[in-house]
């Protein structure tokens, strides 16, 4: 394990005494912009502020922003990068040096995109509108604090009463919609047309911000994300950006991008289903069930088959085909079982474990339930040709070819830890990994019939929590998510290396999956991408070797 050479011997002690929580708290790393960003609902708005270079968009999530210039997104500014979600009443660009003034309920905050580093102030209160000297920006920000303005100096801590304001000409103050509104009274006609979804619910602008120079205004609201509207032309259009909900569940990874479906944590604005992100973060498509469709308020598992996307949901399968909505393919009537877990994609159909026992629902729609053995929930799946492996709260069993009822082999029986509970599997080219509550296994081809060459590491709980996900990786290894962060693994080296929550992600890990150039882990907290250059090998974290307490063990090969 690599740890940071300690300044003192009782600093030595303590890092000794809690490393784990010290992992927890401070990552594995810092990371550059383009080495990681994390996705969250980034729908409700509460304030804009924008120049020539930048449009910044403070959600509840976290600061959006936007290049007015080239109109593309730049990577957001999340919790992991310090922002603390609160109200915020108004938003401004220093004209000086480019950074974000924020008045929010509990006083100010600068951000300083250069460093990255945001700085409060907090003795001025609650804080609702910001305004610069257009003659003397550096002197220092304006700020109203209930019916006063207040004068904070540059580089100031505190701030004074403010005797005299700037005349009329010369303040730069932050717009909100009512002036925007009163300003360009074409918005205030088109508002249907533009505040209006796809399921017929209305929003409302909640903030403004134009740029400086040109005839483009930035709206808020308070579900929709952000609205560009250009002045000269009386264009308005939606930039959608973010996902669906505050959470990630499912994921997988399809052509350009990955689909996302919502997690327990639900989006602001009440929206939840499926977010189409594209591998460059600049296209952006959502997806909500049809009518009162609940099968997908949490998506425990996607998978993208023949063309089309299904998921796994509270009370279903449901599925997409590029379409605006999601239909149920097959509900509970239909299912073993009330709730969903897990897909996997087959010849044909797809496999789908339920809290009461598998079925296989065909491309077209129909449902074949398989029989099985002992009580608990199927909650993982991996199918390689007519092979499935499932994993049960009884542990780890196979429906083989020609059969119709799941088995577990004398060989896998002997194996105490695959009667544990099993939370994930997943083939990585022909090596099947199984992961329990603390640990991985796994075999390779070559071990013949089902059960026989298993590899037994030892736990890793210690430095990930409950195991939650595993996904296979071309590159000769798998990624494993936890409770309390993720890791990467290498079948030949047999080492781990492992990125903590909350400092290297955002939450509680629920599903992985990788590309070519990217990981993807979707979250309690979102979905974070993550460029694969900069989380391979163990420079990228701390690396730890298993081979020396692992096991490696040989089953009797029985069918």
């Amino acid at each position: 394990m690599i740890i940071p050479q300690p300044r003192s011997t009782s600093l030595l002690l303590l890092v000794l005494g809690l490393a784990g929580g010290l992992d927890a708290q401070r990552g594995s790393r810092l990371w550059r912009p383009d080495e990681r960003v994390v996705l969250t609902d980034f729908g409700v708005v509460d304030a804009v502020a924008a120049d020539e270079t930048v449009v910044y968009v403070v959600t509840r999530g976290g600061i959006a922003v936007y290049d007015p210039r080239f109109r593309r997104w730049l990577p957001p500014i999340t919790r992991v990068d310090g922002f603390t979600p609160q109200r915020t009443w108004a938003a401004l660009v220093d004209p000086t040096d480019r950074s974000l003034w924020l008045a929010t309920e509990r006083g100010l905050i600068n951000y300083a995109p250069q460093l990255q580093r945001f700085e409060s102030i907090w003795d001025v209160g609650r804080a609702t509108q910001l305004m610069f000297d257009r003659a003397d920006a550096f002197a220092g920000i304006y700020v109203r604090v209930g019916a006063d303005w207040r004068f904070l100096p540059r580089g100031g801590t505190i701030a004074q009463p403010a005797h005299s304001l700037p005349a009329p000409d010369r303040q730069v103050r932050a717009m909100t919609a009512q002036e925007a509104l009163r300003r360009f009274p074409y918005l205030s006609a088109m508002r249907a047309g533009i505040l209006t979804d796809q399921r017929l619910r209305t929003y409302r602008y909640t903030a403004a911000a134009t740029v400086p120079g040109t005839d483009e205004v930035f709206l808020g609201t308070d579900g929709l994300g952000l609205v560009r509207f250009d002045a000269a032309s009386s264009d308005a259009e939606l930039l959608r950006f973010g996902l669906l909900g505050m959470g990630a569940g499912g994921i997988a990874v399809v052509p350009g991008g990955v689909w996302v479906g919502s997690g327990a944590l639900g989006g602001l604005g009440g929206r939840s289903g499926l977010t189409f992100v594209g591998s460059d973060l600049q296209q952006f498509e959502f997806v909500e069930p049809r009518g009162n469709l609940g099968a997908t308020r949490v998506v425990y598992d996607v998978v993208y088959h023949a063309g089309k996307l299904w998921a796994a949901g509270e009370t279903g399968v449901s599925l997409t085909d590029g379409g605006r909505e999601l239909r149920r393919l097959a509900s509970n009537a239909e299912l073993p079982g009330d709730r969903v877990y897990a897909l996997a994609a087959a010849q044909g159909g797809v496999w789908a474990g339920t809290d009461r026992g598998l079925a296989f629902i065909a491309d077209g729609g129909t449902v074949d339930r398989v029989g099985g053995y002992g009580p608990g929930a199927v909650v993982a799946l991996a199918a390689r040709g007519d092979t499935v492996w499932v994993g049960t709260q009884s542990g780890l069993g196979v429906l083989l070819p020609g059969e119709d009822r799941i088995v577990v082999p004398s060989s896998v029986a002997q194996l105490a830890e695959l009667a544990e509970p099993i939370v994930a599997l997943a083939f990585s080219g022909d090596i099947l990994a199984v992961a329990t509550r603390d640990r991985i296994l796994w075999r390779g081809a070559e071990s013949g019939e089902p059960g026989a060459g298993w590899t037994v590491e030892p736990p890793v709980s210690g430095r990930l929590g409950t195991l939650t996900a595993v996904v296979g990786d071309a590159g000769g290894g798998i990624w494993l998510g936890g409770e309390r962060g993720m890791a990467s693994y290498r079948f030949a080296t047999r080492q781990f290396t492992f990125f903590a929550t909350p400092g290297d992600l955002p939450g509680v890990v629920r599903d992985l999956a990788v590309d070519e150039q990217y990981v993807w882990v979707a979250t309690d907290g979102g979905v974070v991408r993550f460029d694969r250059r900069a989380v391979e090998g163990p420079r990228a974290g701390s690396g730890e070797r298993g081979a020396e307490s692992g096991e490696q063990r040989a089953g009797s090969g029985e069918r």
